[in-house]
C-alpha cells in the first residue's frame, strides 16, 4: 500500500512538473523585417538559454510564468513574459546609444561618446576573414593611419605595423601590444595569438590616448581583446579551410637567349664569344627546378563558450600550418585559450586567462635570389660517373657564374626551430563602492625556443665546399610579468555629469637569458639522432651566453569627464621610472589632454540629415627607451694581437657609454571631426595630427682620433610626422540585401628637421656592387630614408650626344661613354662625376594609402572583399642591377635584347649590353633603378553560402581568394617590399628597397564553418 502511494504521488509531481514546462518558439527580426541570427534568448534568473538560428528562429523550453530576455549587440534588450504562450515573435529595435560601442582604453572600457582621443577600431569578425598566421594582416587597409607592411611570402612571417609615419631612428618602429589589459614584451609578434580568439583590435593613434602607457607607447598602442564567455548555452563553434598559395612565375632567359645575351655583351666590347650555342641545349629552367607549383595552407579552430551567471567561460583549439612554396620550409602552430570569469560575490569578480601555445617552423631560405642569377647553362646534377666518392650533397652542379646552386642549397638547408610559450593573466576585481572598483591584475608571459642549425660537409669545387660539418643549437628563454594595481571611480551626477577617474601603480620586468653551443665534426651528415653537442668529435667547441633584465616601475592617473553628452574632457598623466638609464636620467613624465564637442547634442542644433557632428582635439607626450640597455656603459671586448710573431690574448675598450642618455621624448597635436549621416547610414571621420619627436635615439659613429671602434648612443636630433586619416562609411539595407562599405585614407609625410651636429646627413643600404655607395639618405630638412643616387638624362644616341656633354669649360663628363650608354646628371658643373653629384632620386614612403572594405549579403549568400593601394612611392628595384644587363654573367630576364639599347631599339628604357660597363650604367646608382612603386590590390575576397543541416543552428560554406589581383607599373616580384636585416637597419632605411625577398602568395582557399 505504502509502495502505490509513492508512486501516486511520483506520478503527480511529474504531472505537475510537465504542466509547469512550456515549449515556446518564434522568429526574430529588427525593424526592417531582416531575420537576426546569433541573438541571446535566456530564461531570465536561470542558466536555459538558447541562440537563434541563420533565419532568426528559436526554440526553447521553459517554466510557466517565465520571463524570456532577448539581447543583441547593436539592440535594445527586451524582457517577454511566456504567459502560457507557445509562439513568440520578437522585433528588436536599433539602440543607438548601444551603438556607441565600448572601445577599450588603457586600464579599463568605456563608451566611444566618453572619448575624445583619436581610436580606430576593428571588430573581430572582419579580422576573421583573411587566412593568416598573423592577424595584423587582416588590419591592412580597415583602420586609418596604420600601415601594415608585408615581411614577405615566408611561412609565419610577421608584418611590421607603422602608426602615423616614423618619427624615432631606432631599428625598433613597432606599436605596444597589450593583450586583455597586458603590456607585451617589446617586438611581439601577433602570431601569439590566434585569430578567431579576437573579439575586438583597438588602436590608439595620437599621444592624448596613448599616453598613459608613457614610455613603451611612443609607436602607438594597439589593444586587443579577446572573447569571452556568455551566460547562457553552451555554444560551439568549429571552423576549417585548407588552401593553395601560388607564385606567378618569373620567365628568365633559357640556354640559347642566355648565351646569345653574353655574348653580344662581348661583342660589343670587341672581345670573342664565350660559348658556342651549339654546346648547350634547353637548358636548366631553375624555377621549376626549386619552387613548387603549390603549396598547401591548413587552418583549424574549434571554440566553446557559454557559462551561467557565476561562471562563464570560454575554450578554444587551434592548429595553423602553412608550408613554403620550397621543399623545404614550414610554420606549424598549435594555440590554446582558457577565458573564465568567477562571480564570487555581488562585489567580487575574478578572471583568469590561460593561454599555452607551441610554434615550430623549419626556417625558409630566400632562394629567389640564386634562382633568378644562376646561369642556365649549368645543370642540376653532375653525371652518375662523376658521383663516386661523393655524398648527397655534394653531386649537385657547379654554376659557371659561381652563383649558389640553389638546388644544392635546399639540400644542405638544416635549421629547425620550436617554441613553446604560455601566457596568464589573472584580474579581480573588488566593487568597494557602487561607484568605486579597485582591480589587481597578474600578467605573465613564459617562453622558450631552441634553435638547431646543421651545415653538412659537402664539395661542388674548390671554392664550393665545407671540409668538416657542424652543428650549432642555440636556446633563448623569456620570463616577463606585469602588476597592474588600479582604482576607478565611475559616476554619473545628476544625470548630466560623468565622472571616471583612475590612478594606479604599475610594475613591468622583462627577463631573457640565452645560451649557445657551436661544435664540429659529428659522425654522420645524414643521423639525424647524432645531432648533439656532445656527439661531435672535431676540435672546435663553443660556448656563450648572455642575460639581461628590463625593469619599469610607473604611476598612472587619467581623468574622463563628460557634460550632459555635449563637453567630454580627457586627461592622463603616467610617470615611468626605467631601469635603461642612469639614476638621475631615468624617470619620464608623460601627459595627455584632449577634448571632444558633441555639437549634435545641443538644444539648438536641428538636423534631419546630421545625427552625428562631434569635433575634437588633443595633445600629448609620449617615451622611447628602445635602445640598447648597455647603452650607458662603456664595454670592453677581447681578441687576439700578434706581437713579435706571437699569438697575444688581450682586452679593449670597444663601445664608450653615454651616462646622459635619457627618453626619447615624442610630442603629438591631433585634431579632427566625426559625422553622421541618415541615422549613421553615412559615416566620416577625418583627423589630422603632428608628431614631432625630440632627444632622438640615435647610435653615432665615433671619429676614428678616439681609437674606440662602433658607436655610441646619444640624445640627437629631431624628427616630425604630420598627415591626415580618413575614413568614410556606407552602411544600408534593402529587404534581402545588405551593403557596407568603408574607405580609409591617410596620408604621412616624416622629415628630420633637427640632426646631430657633424651627422647633418645619415646615410645607409651601401652597396658594394655600385661603387661601394649608400643608395638611402637622411638629411637635415629633408624627407626620412630618401633614395640617393645619380640622376639620369636619357641614354646616348650619338657621337654628337657624347662629344656635347661637357661642363661649361669644354671638360668631356663622361669620357669612357659609348653610344648607347646613360647619360648622368653633372650637378654642381665641375665637369666630373662625384659624390658631390649624388642627390635624392626617390622617396619610399607613400602620399597616401588607402584601403576599401565591401561587405555585402542577400539571404543565404555573404561576400566580403578587401582592397589595398599605396600611391606616390618609390622602389629600388635592385633587380634592375643585373637583370637586363647580364652583369657577372647573371641571367636576365626573357626578352631582354626587346628592352635595352641597340643601334635598332633606340627608344628603350635600358642602355646598351656590355662585359665591361666602363660607363658605370650598372655600377653606379642611379634613378635608373627606382621605380614607381604604387598599386592596388586585392587583399581578400570570400564568398559564403549559409544553409541548414539538422543539429547545427549555423552552417556555412565558403571560397576564399588572397592577393589574387594586383594592379601596378612596377616592374619587379611585388612592390610590397623592404630590404636589409630588420635588427640593424630601422624601417626608414629598409622601406622600399627590393632585394628579391620572397613574395606574397596568391592564396586559394576552400573553408566551413559550423555552430552547435
Amino acid at each position: 500500500m505504502k509502495q502505490i502511494a509513492l508512486i501516486a504521488i511520483s506520478v503527480l509531481c511529474f504531472g505537475f512538473t510537465m504542466m509547469a514546462q512550456n515549449t515556446v518558439e518564434g522568429t526574430i527580426t529588427d525593424d526592417q523585417g531582416q531575420p537576426l541570427p546569433g541573438v541571446n534568448i535566456l530564461e531570465k534568473n536561470t542558466a536555459n538559454g538558447f541562440v537563434s538560428d541563420f533565419n532568426g528562429n528559436y526554440t526553447i523550453t521553459v517554466g510557466d510564468n517565465a520571463t524570456l530576455v532577448f539581447s543583441y549587440v547593436g539592440f535594445k534588450t527586451q524582457e517577454v513574459a511566456v504567459n502560457n504562450r507557445s509562439n513568440i515573435n520578437i522585433i528588436l529595435l536599433e539602440d543607438n546609444e548601444q551603438l556607441d560601442e565600448v572601445v577599450v582604453i588603457g586600464y579599463g572600457a568605456v563608451k566611444r561618446d566618453k572619448i575624445a582621443t583619436s581610436i580606430s577600431s576593428v571588430k573581430g569578425e572582419d579580422i576573421v576573414t583573411q587566412v593568416a598566421s598573423n592577424p595584423a594582416e587582416a588590419l591592412q587597409g580597415r583602420a586609418s593611419g596604420v600601415q601594415v607592411l608585408s615581411s614577405g611570402g615566408a611561412p609565419g612571417a610577421s608584418p611590421t605595423i607603422l602608426i602615423r609615419g616614423v618619427v624615432t631612428g631606432t631599428t625598433n618602429t613597432s606599436p605596444l601590444i597589450v593583450i586583455d589589459g597586458v603590456m607585451q614584451p617589446s617586438g611581439t609578434s601577433l602570431n601569439s595569438v590566434n585569430s578567431q580568439d579576437i573579439e575586438s583590435v583597438d588602436i590608439l593613434k595620437d599621444a592624448a590616448a596613448s599616453a598613459i602607457y608613457g614610455s613603451r607607447a611612443s609607436n602607438g598602442v594597439v589593444l586587443i581583446t579577446t572573447k569571452r564567455g556568455k551566460e547562457g548555452k553552451a555554444v560551439v563553434n568549429f571552423d576549417f579551410n585548407y588552401g593553395a598559395q601560388q607564385w606567378e612565375k618569373v620567365e628568365m632567359a633559357g640556354a640559347q637567349e642566355y648565351i646569345d645575351i653574353i655574348n653580344t655583351r662581348r661583342a660589343n666590347d670587341g672581345t670573342a664569344p664565350l660559348y658556342d650555342p651549339n654546346d648547350f641545349g634547353e637548358g636548366t629552367d631553375w624555377w621549376d627546378e626549386v619552387v613548387e607549383d603549390y603549396a598547401p595552407v591548413v587552418n583549424a579552430n574549434i571554440r566553446a563558450s557559454g557559462g551561467s551567471e557565476n561562471i562563464k567561460y570560454s575554450a578554444s583549439a587551434s592548429f595553423f600550418d602553412q608550408q613554403s612554396n620550397y621543399a623545404k620550409g614550414w610554420y606549424q602552430r598549435v594555440t590554446t585559450r582558457f577565458n573564465v570569469d568567477f562571480k564570487i560575490s555581488d562585489k567580487v569578480t575574478l578572471k583568469q586567462d590561460i593561454s599555452p601555445r607551441i610554434e615550430r617552423w623549419e626556417t625558409t631560405q630566400g632562394l629567389l635570389d640564386n634562382v633568378l642569377r644562376i646561369d642556365p647553362l649549368t645543370p642540376v646534377f653532375i653525371p652518375q660517373s662523376e658521383r663516386e666518392g661523393r655524398n648527397e650533397f655534394s653531386i649537385h652542379g657547379l654554376p659557371l657564374n659561381l652563383v649558389t646552386n640553389p638546388v644544392n642549397a635546399l639540400a644542405r638547408h638544416f635549421d629547425d626551430n620550436n617554441f613553446f610559450g604560455i601566457f596568464s593573466n589573472t584580474q579581480l576585481n573588488v566593487k568597494i563602492t557602487p561607484s568605486i572598483t579597485f582591480s589587481s591584475q597578474i600578467g605573465v608571459n613564459m617562453s622558450s625556443t631552441t634553435r638547431e642549425r646543421f651545415e653538412p660537409e659537402y664539395f661542388l669545387g674548390p671554392n664550393r665546399q665545407l671540409e668538416i660539418n657542424n652543428y650549432r643549437e642555440r636556446k633563448t628563454t623569456n620570463f616577463d610579468y606585469v602588476i597592474n594595481n588600479t582604482i576607478t571611480f565611475e559616476k554619473t551626477i545628476n544625470e548630466k555629469h560623468y565622472f571616471n577617474v583612475l590612478g594606479g601603480i604599475l610594475y613591468d620586468s622583462r627577463n631573457w637569458e640565452y645560451v649557445e653551443g657551436f661544435a664540429d665534426g659529428l659522425p654522420s651528415n645524414t643521423n639525424v639522432n647524432l645531432r648533439q653537442l656532445n656527439a661531435a668529435q672535431g676540435e672546435t667547441v663553443r660556448v656563450e651566453g648572455n642575460d639581461a633584465t628590463d625593469n619599469i616601475w610607473s604611476a598612472v592617473f587619467r581623468t574622463i569627464y563628460s557634460f550632459d553628452g555635449k563637453y567630454t574632457l580627457n586627461s592622463s598623466v603616467r610617470v615611468d621610472r626605467a631601469s635603461r638609464f642612469a639614476k638621475d636620467k631615468n624617470t619620464g613624465v608623460f601627459p595627455g589632454i584632449s577634448f571632444a564637442w558633441d555639437v549634435d547634442s545641443e538644444d539648438w542644433f536641428k538636423s534631419k540629415a546630421i545625427n552625428n557632428l562631434r569635433f575634437k582635439i588633443g595633445t600629448g607626450e609620449l617615451g622611447n627607451q628602445q635602445i640598447d640597455r648597455n647603452g650607458q656603459f662603456s664595454l670592453v671586448g677581447s681578441g687576439d694581437f700578434v706581437f713579435g710573431g706571437d699569438r697575444v690574448p688581450a682586452n679593449f675598450l670597444n663601445r664608450l657609454g653615454n651616462p646622459l642618455l635619457q627618453w626619447e621624448t615624442v610630442r603629438d597635436k591631433n585634431v579632427g571631426v566625426d559625422l553622421g549621416l541618415f541615422n549613421n547610414t553615412i559615416t566620416l571621420s577625418a583627423e589630422y595630427y603632428e608628431k614631432t619627436s625630440e632627444d632622438l635615439l640615435f647610435d653615432v659613429e665615433l671619429p676614428n682620433y678616439t681609437g674606440v671602434p662602433g658607436e655610441v648612443s646619444q640624445n640627437v636630433g629631431s624628427f616630425q610626422s604630420k598627415g591626415f586619416d580618413l575614413n568614410l562609411g556606407y552602411n544600408k539595407n534593402w529587404n534581402d540585401f545588405t551593403l557596407g562599405l568603408n574607405l580609409t585614407v591617410s596620408s604621412n609625410e616624416s622629415r628630420a628637421i633637427e640632426l646631430a651636429s657633424g651627422n647633418e646627413v645619415l646615410l645607409a643600404q651601401r652597396r658594394s656592387t655600385l661603387g661601394n655607395r649608400d643608395i638611402k639618405r637622411t638629411e637635415l630638412g629633408g624627407i626620412v630614408g630618401q633614395f640617393l643616387g645619380y640622376e639620369t638624362d636619357g641614354i646616348f644616341q650619338n657621337q654628337t650626344e657624347l662629344n656635347s656633354h661637357t661642363s661649361e669649360d669644354g671638360t668631356i663628363i663622361q669620357p669612357n661613354a659609348q653610344i648607347g650608354d646613360l647619360r648622368f646628371v653633372d650637378q654642381n658643373g665641375d665637369g666630373e662625376l662625384t659624390d658631390e653629384d649624388l642627390v635624392g632620386i626617390g622617396n619610399p614612403f607613400p602620399d597616401f594609402f588607402t584601403g576599401l572594405n565591401i561587405n555585402m549579403k542577400y539571404k543565404r549568400f555573404d561576400m566580403s572583399m578587401q582592397w589595398y593601394g599605396t600611391f606616390g612611392n618609390d622602389v629600388w628595384n635592385s633587380n634592375l642591377e643585373y637583370i637586363y644587363s647580364g652583369t657577372q654573367n647573371l641571367n636576365v630576364l626573357a626578352g631582354t635584347k626587346d628592352v635595352v639599347w641597340s643601334p635598332t631599339n633606340t627608344g628603350a628604357r635600358f642602355p646598351r649590353l656590355t662585359e665591361l660597363d666602363r660607363n658605370g650604367n650598372y655600377q653606379n646608382p642611379s634613378d635608373l633603378f627606382v621605380e614607381d612603386g604604387s598599386y592596388i590590390r586585392l587583399r581578400n575576397v570570400q564568398l559564403g553560402y549559409n544553409f541548414k543541416v539538422k543539429g547545427f543552428k549555423r552552417c556555412r560554406l565558403y571560397v576564399s581568394g588572397q592577393n589574387l589581383l594586383t594592379i601596378t607599373d612596377y616592374s619587379g616580384f611585388d612592390p610590397e617590399v623592404s630590404g636589409g636585416n630588420p635588427n640593424q637597419l630601422s624601417i626608414i632605411d629598409r622601406y622600399g628597397v627590393d632585394y628579391r625577398r620572397n613574395p606574397v602568395s596568391r592564396t586559394y582557399l576552400l573553408g566551413l564553418n559550423l555552430t552547435l
